[in-house]
């Protein structure tokens, strides 16, 4: 099953990465996120899995795609010309670095202490919910403003005529 979230994470990200249409690129982010979900639930969180289809799946991306098919006024310029060696170069530095990322993060001594450290006890709707409307409550009700201010913001900028 692992194998399976991860394909579908991955085939997400990939799209995205390689889609010229904003909004199709939209629907590849639900994609990652769904299978970013299934990791979750592999891990036995239903809490994280259901957060990330109810905020990032759901809120987040209709805002994004909102956003963008409601600000979307310019057409994009027409690439001048294909650059065939710096694309061959960005992909060859691209894999040196990831290999090295990955090399650093599999000797690191957080990760074998990880491995040694017991399992944190499994969140529950309770505690989260107790946490964020009781002790957090004040920077959800401002992270929430701040995204309003935000898209308001970027629609008077763009729509000037309203």
């Amino acid at each position: 099953m692992f194998l399976i979230f991860a394909l579908i994470t991955l085939a997400g990200a990939v799209a995205l990465v390689f889609q010229r249409n904003l909004v199709v690129a939209g629907l590849c982010l639900v994609l990652c996120f769904m299978g970013v979900s299934g990791l979750f639930l592999l891990l036995a969180n239903p809490v994280a899995a259901a957060l990330q289809i109810i905020v990032y799946s759901g809120a987040i991306v209709v805002l994004l795609l909102f956003v963008v098919m409601l600000l979307n006024e310019h057409q994009e310029e027409a690439a001048v010309r294909a650059r065939p060696l710096q694309r061959w170069l960005s992909v060859a530095v691209l894999l040196v670095l990831g290999a090295g990322v990955v090399k650093l993060v599999a000797g690191s001594k957080l990760l074998k202490q990880l491995d040694a450290s017991p399992m944190p006890p499994a969140m529950t709707l309770n505690t989260l919910g107790d946490a964020l409307f009781g002790r957090h409550l004040l920077g959800f009700e401002v992270a929430g403003l701040l995204l309003l201010a935000a898209m308001v913001g970027a629609v008077a900028l763009v729509k000037r005529d309203l």
